[in-house]
């Protein structure tokens, strides 16, 4: 079957709630479609996230700038959410920059939009809640990992759950992603090749 650009967003859905044909057309109905360049950013820190983007292709980089350096929090990539989630929902200014990282391409909803769902089509509610709860398991796994792993031990996950996306990321994002200079990350590597050698 033609996979048009709803496809990966209707099977992404379809893994969490099972919807009608004219439930899915509500919802298609009110997607944006809409192109990053490397580079271009889909969120600026100090300004309201009024979108949450589904990445059809691409990936992109979540960044906060502390004391004149960029620290990566986390990196999106294909046939999930981007946003700046506290953003969105509390129409406050975000704390975040998200930055492609590639050439991207997403399928965005407005605030406005997703509250219109929610009124009109409750599977949409169920879906926006299963949504949210993925993404507090999300960030906290992320906060124990930094308590209780080592940077290695945090790598190492990495490669073994990650790897054809790791590939895709420059050494020095991966390393500021796990609280270390690339000095570090360049030990780490070579230690772990040379485990792998014996």
């Amino acid at each position: 079957m033609y996979a048009d650009e709803y496809t990966y967003l209707r099977q992404f859905a379809l893994q969490l709630v099972d919807f009608s044909e004219t439930e899915w057309r509500a919802h298609r109905e009110l997607l944006t479609r809409r192109f990053l360049r490397r580079g271009e950013y889909l969120t600026v820190a100090g300004e309201v996230c009024n979108y949450v983007s589904f990445i059809n292709c691409g990936s992109l980089r979540v960044y906060m700038e502390v004391k004149d350096q960029e620290i990566n929090k986390h990196f999106f990539f294909e046939h999930e959410y981007a946003s700046d989630y506290s953003s969105f929902l509390t129409r406050n200014p975000g704390q975040l920059n998200i930055k492609a990282l590639e050439d991207t391409e997403l399928m965005e909803l407005s605030y406005e939009k997703v509250q219109k769902l929610y009124e009109e089509f409750p599977i949409w509610q169920k879906y926006g809640r299963l949504i949210a709860e993925q993404l507090f398991i999300q960030v906290a796994s992320r906060s124990q990992e930094l308590l209780l792993r080592t940077p290695e031990e945090m790598y190492i996950r990495l490669i073994e759950e990650q790897s054809p996306i790791i590939a895709r990321l420059p050494q020095h994002y991966i390393a500021s992603y796990l609280g270390i200079q690339p000095e570090s990350l360049s030990r780490i590597r070579k230690r772990i090749m040379e485990v792998k050698k014996v």
